[in-house]
């Protein structure tokens, strides 16, 4: 917990240290990709797959969020998605808080089971082009597990934008390459 706590103040630091003539990020978007997962001890076992997420804002602050990524390995597949909502906080001119409480699912072969998970992060465009974000959050499906995500998006338009992120949960590691369009 304390790796994840000085990884949140080095992202607020490098985050708030810019004063780049950006807009906040944009909360109204659709974003498809890859993403390949890795369960760490399981080197035979690294699904790969196809995502989808999204967020709406709904007024200035409150905004729902959904995302279904489909994983195959072999002869197993499974799937995960996050249902949820959250809230938004300007920090500053580019920079914006939220927190999250979402509804999780994650079924396949093996089982179908349902839990929650709450996150809070920062999201902060540090200049008009490049987005960062940091998140820090609370996963429970099976077991609770702290979680830790970093990512990026580079805006090739105001509208179109590609990017990565790194997701760990315990020991499940998720990389995610994306292409993003935002309303």
């Amino acid at each position: 917990m304390c790796k994840t706590l000085t990884l949140l103040a080095v992202v607020t630091a490098t985050l708030s240290s810019y004063s780049a003539m950006a807009d906040t990020p944009d909360w109204q978007y659709v974003e498809g990709g890859y993403t390949k997962v890795d369960f760490d001890g399981n080197e035979s076992f690294e699904p790969d797959g196809l995502n989808i997420n999204s967020k709406y804002l709904l007024n200035s602050n409150v905004y729902l969020n959904g995302e279904y990524s489909f994983f195959e390995e072999g002869e197993a597949d499974f799937d995960m998605l996050t249902l949820g909502a959250g809230y938004r906080l300007p920090v500053n001119a580019t920079t914006d808080a939220y927190f999250g409480a979402n509804l999780e699912r994650l079924g396949g072969d093996f089982d179908d089971e349902t839990g929650y998970s709450i996150n809070a992060g920062l999201r902060s465009m540090v200049t008009e082009q490049i987005e960062l974000a940091g998140e820090v959050g609370y996963y429970d499906v099976y077991d609770g597990e702290a979680t830790v995500k970093i990512g990026a998006n580079y805006y090739i338009t105001p509208q179109w934008a590609v990017g990565a992120s790194y997701e760990s949960i315990d020991e499940l590691d998720i990389l995610q390459v994306t292409a993003r369009y935002a309303f």
